[in-house]
Parts: structure tokens; sequence; C-alpha cells
């Protein structure tokens, strides 16, 4: 065992004087020679092992200890390793990553964040579109609904336009109306400067003059009157009586609202209204039968002149049918005469046929009737229907609303109608009533008369 020892001492040794490099275990062992003397390490030293060894001049050194030792003279590998890490780090540090990495990274950054801000662009573009469109389409659906709830169709702003003169040309009515109705009392009254003021003979010798010059048809009598007739113009002949030819009028040249002259229409009216309402005027009562030359009232005069008053009061009720119907008819305003004639030239009506029909100032029963009747027959009432619904509800109202006027006129007839009749009534009970109350008033005071002494 001991010469194999020996012999691989001396086979190493020999390999290191001819300069060559034994390796045993990763351990490298130079070969070192000092004042002429050689030196074998042995490998497996226990201080040694598994260092490389050096040579010295007393013994055998670690070369570990060689080159970390405080008193070598070699090169320090430990500080040579640290030098080589600190320029390594300021190299990763000063070159790798401030001068390449860094920039790089700040560059890529700066990218990142204006690709990202790009995308929160597009991101906040789409989310401005989205809110952008939603408020639009909620404007628009209340421009929509708007639309449909507050813009008056035309058949809607028909309704406002046929009526525009309608309270004006009721108020005219009712002058008109009232103007007849005094005339009426004027007449029977002999008041004032009307055709009656001079008595009942100038009331008839007025008329029929007026009826020769005027109204007379040389016809009628079986040609009776061609002696007496005047009259030239045909349209006007028995005017004063026909009442056919002024019911069948629309519109009649007659407003004693705003008429500066009478018209024909008016004189028309005028004499038919005195053939229908007392005829026959009552008697003037001379002064000297009303009162004594003491200025005391005859009892018999007063209650004659009283029951004068009570007749002319009942024709007046009737006579204010007649003025009614008269002033149903009577030229109102202009303002709606246009857009009449257009709405009838739409149904296929003529301009000149309008005029005819509804007049150049359409009455107040004209422009009734327009609204009650001859807008219904135009087919695009009818057809404007297939409109919004809150139109559809404003025409119902509309149509309500012209029912309720419609309905207060046929009211106002109806009163005029019952007074007619309470006073037709009461004239025919008048004479039982006289005998009821005198039977009543003086039928035991003419017992107890008869009963005095000296009468049997």
């Amino acid at each position: 065992m001991v010469s194999l020892y020996k012999k691989i001492t001396l086979f190493i040794c020999a390999l290191i004087l001819t300069g060559g490099i034994f390796s045993v275990q990763g351990v490298v062992m130079p070969q070192k020679a000092h004042a002429g003397l050689f030196c074998i390490c042995p490998p497996f030293g226990p201080s040694c092992v598994p260092y490389v060894a050096d040579c010295s001049r007393n013994a055998c050194e670690c070369q570990s200890n060689l080159e970390t030792g405080p008193d070598t003279q070699d090169v320090n590998t430990i500080d040579h390793i640290t030098d080589e890490f600190i320029r390594h780090r300021e190299w990763l540090v000063n070159v790798v990553f401030e001068a390449h990495v860094l920039p790089a990274m700040m560059l890529m950054t700066e990218q990142l964040t204006t690709a990202a801000m790009d995308q929160m662009l597009i991101l906040g573009g789409f989310l401005d579109a989205k809110h952008q469109l939603e408020t639009q389409r909620l404007v628009q659906t209340m421009e929509a609904r708007a639309h449909a709830q507050y813009h008056p169709s035309e058949g809607m702003c028909q309704f406002g336009t046929m009526t525009r003169s309608l309270a004006a040309t009721q108020r005219d009515k009712e002058i008109t109306a009232f103007a007849m109705a005094s005339r009426f009392i004027q007449r029977q009254n002999m008041n004032g400067d009307g055709i009656s003021a001079g008595g009942a003979s100038d009331d008839f010798r007025s008329r029929f003059e007026q009826m020769t010059n005027v109204f007379c048809n040389p016809e009628d009598l079986s040609g009776g009157l061609d002696d007496i007739c005047n009259s030239t113009d045909a349209a006007r002949m028995n005017n004063d009586v026909n009442f056919t030819n002024i019911a069948l009028k629309n519109n009649l040249a007659l407003n004693l609202a705003t008429s500066p002259a009478p018209s024909e229409d008016e004189e028309d009216v005028m004499a038919m209204q005195a053939n229908l309402y007392g005829h026959r005027i009552m008697p003037r009562i001379p002064e000297d039968r009303m009162s004594n030359n003491d200025g005391t009232i005859i009892k018999s005069a007063a209650e004659t002149y009283l029951k004068m008053r009570a007749l002319t009061a009942k024709r007046s009720v009737a006579q204010a049918s007649f003025a009614n119907f008269i002033a149903d008819r009577t030229h109102g305003g202009d303002l709606v005469q246009p857009y009449m004639i257009a709405a009838l030239e739409q149904m296929g009506i003529g301009e000149e046929q309008a005029i005819d029909l509804f007049g150049e100032r359409p009455s107040y029963h004209t422009q009734m009737m327009f609204l009650t009747n001859t807008m219904l027959q135009d087919p695009t009432f009818y057809s404007d229907l297939y409109d919004k619904p809150e139109n559809v509800d404003r025409k119902k109202v509309s149509i309500q609303a012209i029912n309720l006027k419609l309905r207060h006129d046929m009211y106002d007839s109806v009163l005029r109608s019952n007074a007619n009749q309470a006073v037709l009534l009461e004239a025919l009970l008048q004479e039982p009533a006289d005998r009821v109350s005198n039977e009543i008033l003086f039928g035991e005071r003419n017992s107890e008369i008869m009963n005095l002494p000296g009468l049997n």
C-alpha cells in the first residue's frame, strides 16, 4: 500500500518537473522551485485538501491562503471579484439600465400612456356619442310628443277661423232685434217720426203708397191692380206679404246696428212686420177725452187706453219672434267670408255661387249653419279625423262647444215660443176670467143693491 502511494507521488512530481499540470478532483497543483530546491505538495494534506497548494521554503501552503491572506503580494482574488461585481453593478445600472433600459422604458411608458389616452379618448367619444344620441332621442321624442299634443291641425284651425267673428255678429243680431222691437212699439204707440205719427190714417196711407210703388204685383186680384201698380222691380213684388222670400235668404242686407241708410231688404222686412203684427194700429184718443179741464183723468178713457197698451204688449211678444228671426239673417262681420268661400270652393262650389249663398258679410244664421251643417259635408273633415289623437279630442271639444251654442239658441227660441203660448192662452182666457171675476167681486154687491128699500 505504501509502495503504491510512493509510486503515485513520484509520478506526480515527475509531471511537475516536466512542467505538466495534474488535476485531481478539480485541484490544480502547479510546480515551483525555491533556491534550487524542489517541493512536492501532497494533494491530500489535511490543510490543503481540496484547494490548490503551493510550495514555500519551509512547507507547503494552501493556494487559498496565498490568494486571500493579508500578507500576500499576489493579486487578491476576492478584491478582484468584488471590484468586478462593483464594475458589473455600475455597468448594469449606468450603462444597461440608465443609458438603455430606462430611456427605452420611459419611451415605452410614454407611448403606452399616449396609446391608453387615445383608447380612453375613443372610449370617451363612444360615451359622449351615447349620451348625445340618448339626449337627442329624448329631445326628438319630446318634440314629437309636443308636436302631436300642441300643434293644431288644419281642420282644428278651421273651427277657430270660422268662429272668429261669431261674437260680433251675435251682438249685431241682438241690436237689430232690439231696433225692430223698438220700431214696432213706436208704430203701435204713434210716437216719434214714424209712419203712424199722424194716427191710423197716416199709417194706412203710407203703407198703401209703399205697396203700390214697391210691392204691388199687377197680376194680383186677377189683374185688378194693374191700374194702381207703379212697381217696376219684379224681384220685390209681394215681398211685404211673402214670408218665403225672406225665410229662404241666408243673408239680408240689413244691419240696424251699422247700416247708414235703409236697404231694400230693410224696407221689405219693415213692411212685412207691419202687415203681420198690428195691421190696424190703435185709434188715437183725443186729449179732451183723456182728462177734464181741471186735469182729472177720465176713468173710462184711461181703462180703454190701458187695454190698448195691454194688446200692444201681447203683440210685441209675438213680434219678438219675427224680430229675432230677421236678426239672425242680418249682415255680420266681414272677417270670416274669405275662409268660407275657400271652404266651399274646396267642396266644388264656385266663388260666385258661394257669394250668393253666404253673401259678402255672412250673418249669424249663415255662420252657425256652416259650423253645424256645411262643414260636415266636406269629405276632408272626415279624412282629417285620421289625425293625432290630441287633435281629434280638440275637434270633439270644438264640436261640443258649437253644440252648446246651438242648444243655447234653441233654448232662446223655446223661451219665445213658450212666451207666445202663454200670451195666447191668456188672451183666450181673458173673457171667461173677466166674467168669473165680475161674478165673484160684484155678485153679492148686486144682490144687496137689488134688495135696497124702494127698489122693489
